[in-house]
């Protein structure tokens, strides 16, 4: 190990030397400015979830066009105020003058809390994704920032974005520390190489050392100047090897010791005190690499005589089976204290696990046969995997990292998603990844009455996926419904196709999309005529009757003649039905001219009826079986009738009795399980069942009739049929729970052997342990044999025999034995006996294959862990178990005699093996949360000490708790005494510094001494009204600081920069986390409420877990009231009616106030008397200047109601029906008494008519036209008394119909990944009526992109988009639809383009020209490439004016039609611009003339730049023809140089510019020099 240590110095002696040689100005330039910008690039916005599960978009700023990060945890950066934004100042530099500006970062941030290990790690990772390109970049920027955030002690103001802080939630936050390890894996690899190389360098006689690329670097800082440690910075500094020949050739050089310190890196397995060989690890020294080294058999690395300064550790490779932690592992060195030995303590865990699993979305059921991927983000890991029976598939020991998780196919009937989950393996653990399904949907079909709601029976409908293939026809039932199942996704048209002959056919098709595991219900509601039915039926059994003949009369109420009308003659159809539509009301005379074959008429035939207006009726006419044989079958044991029997009859000729006979015909049972045969001959009959209806058993008996032939001989015969049998199979558990075992599979034959079923006999039970078959024929016998078990439990093959009964369902019962269970139990030896948890055993049969159990913590290697009670417990074993203890925990020692165990565990049965572990001399600190059940908490730091002061242990005897709140000091000398004493709590706990004493006593080990830390007080501020003092007042503000005037930081409150809160709904302020004195001042009351002084300001002490309220009350301001009412119906308020309010004491005016729309006005007053006065009565009312007295009192409101008397005339308020809202452009005309039209006046946009100043007397009103309602054209007569004004409410039934917008992308949307076509959901629409511009109703699309109104009249509409989806630019263009008729429903569809901001412009010129030359530049590719419209958009060309002169510009032609203009400046016009062409039209290509004599231009005045300034342009502006410009090149120019012209573009969005930059190098022509001449 001394060469090791000897190479070390000398690289570290070698790296010092280089450094010190470095330049320290090369290429160094810097610059400072103000304010932040939010970057536009989208790649680096990224959303987290916060702690509750929220989304938080962040979007990092810009400083000098670089993006920067946050040093101090956020401190409500998310908000972003321009305020806030502009209050930074910022430095940036490049070469050497960015390590000033890392300087500056260091002292003024979070930077200045790191170790140098750690600050070069930063640097590193800030360099790397200055360079990165990866489609995770802003994943990787957010692990980036929580690195420094988890590095630095502040973590940031309330609402702030510092996941160290707790704002992310696990998840995310593993994510997060999972790219950290890549990003210092990479950095570690990095290293390595380089440290390889310096070896290579050694070797050849060289020296080398790693620096950063001056000419590259850079860094920026900004700082805030109002906001306490809030700062922003970025770092660029791209490494590099320098390498120099050493002094005197090569070898190595002898260096003398640098110190005296001795470092041992411990290297351990996650758990355990078992050292880890074969890990790899660079050494670093004050962050630079110096070295590398492996653990040895212990898991040890040495490093003798280390120097003074921060020693770091970096693991590069991991033993097999282990993840490597690229965390550094550092220890600081001071030699100046002597000889010390310092030890460092590193980690390794198993690799971890993946499980996934797939379950219904619905019902938690699993789903086996579903294909997922799973790749790697961070490594080159890809595998497919498919879920087993239990719904779920485990990967084992994967490299750790982050990994994308794709659902890639399912089993039927589920959807398939290609849902995709990101998910972090974190070293040693198994994360679980779920996905949810839904099965395909449903569609339910739904028809009804518009009059009554009633179902409508018999509509056809055709049902087509407009989205795909799928389509079918269908009729509803009884109940107006069509149900259909597990249908495919996607949109559908429903199209009613057929309807009854009373029902009015809906034309308008309706369309529904249907998404995966949801049953959609589409409700059609038709308009029925009035209709009369007249309904023959069949007397004994109900049946309908076709061809019966009746002959209709009507007649009217309203005649007084007393004639009747003869509708004719009519006959039932196959219904059994007449149906006659659009009937009237009145008396109606059915005439029963003749019956159906075979029945006769009842009485006389005539039945009489009144029919009420626009009503249906149904009206039943029995008829009576002649010489009739009717026949009913029926369920034997519940006598219900059974539809679609089959029976054969024949007829004996006039014999007795036999079996023979002619047939007749066969008839088959109706609805009510019945058929009749008529008119039948005099003679013997049989009747015979020849079908059943598949439910029953057939009555094959014979049943004989005589019929004699008499018209009024009706004869009955009953058929009585069994039902057939089921047979239920319940599967339990053979134990005292009796739990019912699903998956179980059974083999069901019946006594000849012959399979049962579908499935070659084969059934398994359902999760209720169930399997029920029907349709069995009674008196057969079903033997049942178990053939497979479920999984930890033992077959049971044993056959059972069923004996099937009609109508009953036979029940057999099978009983599984659980197989055996094995309890392993580890315990301390010691005098406690205490259970030991953590402890690992291996697990196996006899023939050493590993023992599987859905019931343990199995991992891939049959490896099992002790848990809480010390216990390992296994279900559904059986056979030879061999359990072998392999590592035990801190503290314990393993018993070699009974390391390994044999057990035989048999079924049903359970086997205990006991394993003991003899405690070391160990000492195990607990820290717990007071008020928990022992809850740990970790974090927290103790020293430890013994009798004489001297630490305990490595790290000066510093301790912190782990996970698990534990400290374990082990190898302690027994008899000795141990001091702890906790020196650093966490945050929000409060420090609990007294030390507590132990003495170790070995044959009590392992020892425990616990701490308890109790969580910081709260405070509760309660603000509320004195008047009754329960009503809370919220938005108070009060200002909260500690005693000396500090701000109180607390998460829970709504801290701002200057320490104000404000109450909530409730009228609080809750600050959690907070102690000590805190003084609570009320800054501003709310409107209406005063301040009291006497308890302004607060004071209250808060001790920990403490919890204290503080209430303050404000007294309400006095006032009045004002209700301006009409004098002939107080309900109605009158507006913009006004007062003056006075003072009773002096007449002195106090204020002026007018009322509102709601007639209603409140003036805040001080107690004292006033008088109000009515100066300007409101419209159509009679001003009313009575003084109106009254006082304000202990500041209460005064409500006075004041009457107005109307002005003589008619106000009529024409409103919808159906909304009560008014109705605008209906015109009515006015009638004097004697029916003369003397005025007309149409609705305003609130439906409001007026007729004025008209005299007492009557009048009659008619509505002339109504668009979109039922008009009322019959006249109204209206009495008008003198100084009053009449009102009508004028109703008018809406004629509607219904607007539906779809909204879909336009384009890939690369924020959100939404293809082309997606349905945007969250737009909002805002709908106005087009005549009126009124709005009428504001929509906003669902998850389908769908947008629906609310019923609207006819009319036409205006629909105007308000607000755009996130990620999605705003179109505001109208679109007019009209509803044309009723039930009409008026479809648009709109597309949203995504937001894209870009602009482009590309310059080309002649590459070489000479002096006094035309100089040509071409102008290509200039373009608003936005996917939004741009403001203030521009093109401009700054001229080389040391090389040339304008001469002419060609303007080019532009893609849309509007007016441009073109300015420019001189080098005298200072900032002035000039205009040189204006209004120039897009489509024309223009030559101007822009030479100095064209422009006016004094002898030494040039043009330096011009601009083609458009205004706003659409997305997607762009040049046509190619504008150019002529320039010409000055004749002094030096041949061989050469000059640059600079061009950009640009536009404005969202008050940012989006600017792009172009330039084109041009030399000057050097002659090449002459030869020399020879002489000849």
């Amino acid at each position: 190990m001394k060469s090791i240590k000897h190479r070390l110095l000398s690289l570290l002696l070698t790296l010092v030397t280089i450094l010190s040689l470095l330049p320290t100005a090369a290429f160094a330039a810097s610059h400072s400015g103000s304010g932040l910008k939010i970057t536009t690039n989208q790649a680096y916005w990224s959303t987290r979830l916060l702690a509750n599960g929220t989304p938080y978009s962040y979007r990092p700023p810009l400083v000098d066009g670089k993006l920067v990060y946050c040093m101090d945890s956020g401190l409500g950066y998310h908000y972003a105020t321009p305020s806030y934004l502009n209050s930074f100042t910022w430095t940036s530099g490049t070469g050497a003058d960015a390590d000033a500006v890392l300087q500056s970062a260091v002292t003024n941030s979070g930077l200045s809390e790191m170790d140098a290990a750690t600050v070069e790690n930063v640097k590193w990772m800030m360099t790397y994704l200055n360079d990165c390109k990866a489609s995770n970049v802003g994943q990787l920027f957010m692990a980036v920032q929580t690195y420094v955030w988890d590095h630095q002690s502040y973590k940031g103001e309330p609402g702030g974005d510092g996941d160290a802080g707790g704002y992310a939630n696990a998840d995310t936050y593993d994510l997060y520390l999972s790219l950290i390890d890549w990003l210092l894996e990479q950095k570690a690899q990095e290293d390595a190489e380089f440290q390889r190389q310096i070896e290579e360098y050694t070797a050849q006689g060289k020296s080398a050392s790693i620096v950063e690329d001056e000419s590259a670097k850079w860094a920026v800082y900004a700082i805030s100047s109002n906001r306490k440690n809030q700062s922003f910075f970025n770092y660029y500094g791209p490494r590099k090897l320098v390498t120099q020949d050493k002094p005197g050739g090569g070898g190595e050089e002898s260096a003398p010791p640098a110190g005296v310190g001795k470092i041992v890196l411990k290297k351990t397995a996650g758990g355990t005190t078992t050292g880890l060989a074969g890990a790899r690890f660079s050494i670093y020294f004050n962050g630079q690499i110096v070295g590398s080294d492996i653990t040895n058999a212990q898991g040890e690395i040495y490093v003798e005589d280390a120097a003074t300064g921060l020693w770091s550790f970096v693991e590069t490779s991991a033993p097999d089976g282990y993840c490597v932690d690229p965390t550094p592992k550092s220890v600081y060195v001071d030699v100046s204290e002597g000889d010390h030995e310092y030890t460092v303590a590193a980690v390794n865990y198993e690799k971890p696990n993946m499980k996934i699993t797939k379950t219904d979305a619905q019902t938690g059921a699993p789903i086996p046969g579903t294909v997922l991927s799973v790749k790697s983000v961070t490594s080159s890991y890809s595998t497919s995997v498919t879920t087993g029976t239990d719904g779920s598939a485990t990967l084992s020991a994967l490299p750790a990292g982050v990994y994308v998780v794709r659902e890639e196919s399912v089993p039927e009937p589920y959807v398939l998603s290609h849902t995709e989950q990101t998910v972090a393996l974190r070293p040693g653990k198994t994360s679980e990844v779920i996905f949810v399904d839904y099965e395909k949907p449903g569609l339910e079909i739904v028809k009804k009455n518009i009059a009554n709601g009633e179902p409508i029976e018999g509509v056809t409908y055709l049902i087509e996926q407009i989205d795909g293939s799928y389509s079918t026809s269908a009729t509803t039932d009884s109940a107006g419904r069509i149900f259909l199942d597990s249908i495919p996704v996607g949109s559908y048209r429903v199209t009613e196709k057929n309807v009854p002959s009373n029902v009015i056919l809906s034309e308008i098709p309706q369309e529904v999309y249907l998404e995966a595991g949801c049953t959609r219900t589409v409700t059609f509601f038709n308009a029925v005529k009035p209709s009369l039915t007249i309904l023959k039926r069949n007397s004994i059994t109900g049946d309908v009757l076709a061809n019966a003949k009746f002959h209709i009369y009507y007649g009217s109420d309203n005649t007084t003649t007393g004639e009747i009308n003869d509708l004719g003659v009519f006959t039932t159809d196959e219904s059994g039905k007449i149906t006659l539509t659009d009937v009237n009301r009145g008396w109606y005379k059915l005439v029963e001219e003749s019956a159906p074959k075979g029945f006769g008429i009842q009485g006389s035939g005539v039945t009489e009826f009144y029919l009420e207006a626009n009503t249906s009726k149904t009206v039943a006419v029995d008829n009576v079986p002649h010489s009739a044989l009717v026949v009913y079958k029926y369920d034997a044991k519940t006598g219900k009738g059974l539809e679609g029997c089959r029976f054969e009859l024949r007829y004996l000729s006039g014999n007795t009795s036999g079996t023979g006979g002619t047939v007749i015909g066969t008839y088959v049972t109706g609805p009510n399980g019945a058929f009749t045969v008529t008119n039948l001959k005099r003679g013997t009959y049989i009747c015979q069942e020849i079908e059943s209806d598949g439910n029953h058993i057939i009555d094959r008996e014979l049943q004989t009739v005589w019929i004699s032939g008499e018209d009024q001989d009706v004869v009955t015969l009953r058929f009585g049929n069994a039902p057939l049998g089921l047979l239920l199979i319940t599967k339990l558990s053979d134990d005292s729970k009796h739990e019912p075992l699903s998956g179980v599979e059974f083999l069901l034959t019946d006594s000849s052997g012959h399979y049962l079923g579908n499935d070659n006999g084969r059934f398994t039970t359902n999760a209720a342990g169930e399997i029920l078959v029907d349709g069995l024929e009674p008196g057969m016998t079903v033997i049942a044999r178990e053939v497979r078990a479920k999984t930890g439990y033992l077959l049971d093959d044993s056959p059972q025999h069923a004996l099937i009964k009609s109508g009953e369902t036979v029940h057999l019962q099978f009983l599984n034995q659980p197989a055996g269970n094995l309890i392993i139990r580890k315990v301390s030896s010691g005098p406690n006996g205490e259970p030991l948890e953590g402890v690992e055993f291996k697990i196996t049969y006899a023939d050493g294959s590993f023992v599987p159990n859905a019931n343990g913590e199995l991992s891939s290697n049959g490896i099992y862990y002790t848990n809480k009670s010390g216990e390992i417990r296994i279900s559904g074993v059986v056979g030879t178990v061999v359990a072998t203890e392999t590592k035990t925990i801190p503290g314990f020692t393993i018993d070699e005699a009974t390391r390994t165990q044999t057990v035989v565990v048999n079924p049903n049965d359970t086997q205990t093996l006991t394993f003991y572990n003899k405690p070391t001399t160990t000492l195990i600190l607990q820290k717990y949360i007071s008020g928990t059940k022992n809850e740990p908490l970790a974090g927290v730091q103790f020293l430890v000490t013994d009798s004489s002061g001297a630490v305990v242990g490595p790290n000066n005897g510093y301790y912190t708790t782990d996970a698990a709140g534990q400290i374990v000091i082990e190898g302690l000398t027994d008899g000795m005494t141990v001091t702890a004493k906790e020196v650093k709590s966490v945050d929000g706990f409060v420090l609990d510094g007294t030390p507590q004493s132990i003495k170790i006593d070995q044959s009590q080990s392992p020892q425990r001494m616990t701490f308890w830390n109790e969580r910081q007080g709260a405070l509760i501020i309660n603000k509320l009204s004195s008047l009754d003092r329960k009503t809370p007042l919220e938005g108070v503000t009060f200002k909260i600081t500690t005693a000396t005037g500090e701000f109180v930081p607390d998460e829970n409150g709504k801290i701002s920069s200057n320490g104000l809160y404000y109450t909530d709904e409730n009228g609080q302020i809750i600050l959690k986390g907070v102690t000590g004195t805190l003084v609570v001042t009320e800054e501003k009351s709310i409107s209406g409420y005063t301040i009291d002084e006497n308890t302004r300001t607060q004071t209250v002490v808060v001790n920990p877990n403490d919890t204290q309220s503080l209430y303050f009350y404000n007294a309400p301001i006095g006032g009045l009231e004002l209700l301006k009412v009409n004098a002939a119906d107080k309900t109605q308020r009158i507006p913009n009616t006004t007062f003056e309010i006075r003072r009773v004491s002096d007449g002195g005016l106090v204020d002026t106030v007018t009322t509102g729309t709601d007639g209603r006005v409140y003036v805040p007053l001080e107690s004292g008397s006033y008088y109000a006065v009515e100066t300007e009565a409101g419209k159509g009312f009679q001003l009313d200047n009575t003084p109106i007295y009254f006082a304000v009192e202990d500041g209460k409101t005064t409500t006075k109601t004041v009457t107005n008397k109307a002005i003589s005339g008619i106000l009529i308020h024409k409103v919808d029906s159906a909304t009560g809202e008014g109705i605008y452009g209906v015109s009515f005309i006015l009638y004097d008494s004697g029916n003369n039209p003397i005025a007309q006046e149409t609705s305003d946009d609130r439906g409001y008519v007026r007729f004025e100043n008209l005299t007492a007397g009557r009048f009659y009103l008619r509505e002339l036209e109504n668009e979109g309602y039922i008009p009322d054209t019959q006249k109204k007569t209206v009495y008008v008394k003198s100084g009053e004004t009449t009102e009508i409410e004028w109703k008018n039934t809406p004629i509607t119909g219904q607007i539906q917008v779809t909204k879909v992308s336009a384009d890939y949307n690369s924020m959100n990944g939404w293809p082309a076509g997606t349905p945007i959901p969250n737009t909002v629409f805002e709908v106005y009526n087009a005549r009126t511009n009124r709005l009428v109703d504001t929509i906003k699309t669902d998850k389908n992109g769908l947008a629906v109104s609310k019923p609207l009249p006819l009319a036409r509409y205006k629909i105007v988009e308000s607000k755009a989806a996130e990620f999605y630019g705003l179109d505001k263009t109208p679109i007019e639809v009209e509803i044309e008729h009723a039930g009409q429903i008026v479809k648009a569809a709109m597309t949203n383009k995504s937001l894209y901001t870009n602009v482009s412009i590309k310059k080309t010129g002649y590459v070489e020209v000479m002096p006094g030359q035309l100089v040509r530049y071409n102008f290509t590719g200039i373009a608003n490439n936005s996917t939004t419209a741009l403001e203030s958009f521009y093109w401009r060309d700054t001229l080389p004016v040391k090389a040339v002169r304008l001469e002419k510009i060609y303007t080019g032609t532009w893609n849309t039609p509007g007016n441009y203009k073109i300015v420019y400046r001189t080098n005298l016009s200072g900032d002035t611009w000039r205009t040189l062409a204006d209004n120039l039209s897009t489509s024309k290509n223009y030559v101007l003339d822009a030479s100095p004599a064209a422009l006016g231009l004094a002898s030494n005045e040039y043009v330096t730049e011009f601009m083609a300034a458009f205004g706003i342009v659409p997305s997607n502006f762009r040049q046509v023809e190619a504008p150019r410009v002529d320039c010409k090149a000055l004749a002094k120019l030096t041949g061989g140089t050469q000059f640059v012209n600079t061009s950009d573009a640009g536009g404005v969005y969202n008050g940012q510019w989006i600017m792009a930059t172009s330039r084109w190098v041009t030399r000057v022509y050097a002659p090449s020099k002459p030869l020399p001449r020879t002489g000849y």
